[in-house]
């Protein structure tokens, strides 16, 4: 069995690896409905080792990485917050948005971004941007690019984090929009939105 850390050999890590992960990073490492107020969102998966279900998205489709495929998701040098294995296996691809309500009005949290390209191989093949409230955060983003810039090796899939400081609208909602840029459309496995603490 693989741990959450290591390379992905499993579909799902279920349970071991959840306890694994928690292990290592303490229980208000991941986000979710009850750390605080967070939540932390499965794109194009069903949830599961405190992330909910694909859910408050409007656009895109879902998508599952292929059986067998070489990954190393949770690579120290790219995430700072490693996921739970099963969360890397699905994403969501095209252009998309993510309208999180039921968070704190005005309040600061971190949005935690995670993509892991098991499709193209080298970079510059995939490109896009990321706006958060309004905000462009990412411009022609390429996962691979950035993951071989942290030392990646550039022959599997890595694991990708990105994290933003965001505020809540006076509704308590969270926008999140993924558009195409300079070539092909985005991808995202998982977003998480973790209480700022002061």
């Amino acid at each position: 069995m693989s741990t959450p850390l290591g390379r992905r050999t499993t579909a799902r890590a279920g349970v071991a690896a959840a306890t694994v992960l928690c292990a290592v990073l303490g229980t208000s490492a991941l986000a979710h409905a009850d750390n605080a107020g967070g939540v932390a969102i499965d794109l194009g998966g069903a949830g599961g080792d405190g992330f909910v279900a694909d859910t408050y998205w409007s656009g895109g489709s879902a998508d599952t990485m292929p059986t067998g495929t070489p990954s190393l998701p949770n690579f120290g040098g790219t995430v700072t917050h490693p996921l739970p294995a099963g969360i890397w296996d699905t994403s969501r691809v095209g252009e998309f948005t993510y309208t999180i309500p039921g968070l704190q009005a005005g309040a600061g949290y971190e949005a935690r971004l995670y993509f892991l390209d098991w499709y193209f191989k080298h970079p510059g093949q995939r490109e896009f941007d990321v706006t958060v409230n309004g905000s462009k955060v990412l411009t022609n983003f390429d996962i691979i690019a950035a993951a071989i810039a942290r030392g990646a090796d550039g022959q599997e899939a890595f694991g990708v984090e990105k994290d933003f400081p965001v505020t809540a609208d006076a509704t308590g909602t969270v926008t999140i929009a993924f558009t195409r840029d300079a070539v092909d459309q985005p991808q995202v496995n998982a977003i998480a939105l973790v209480p700022a603490t002061s």
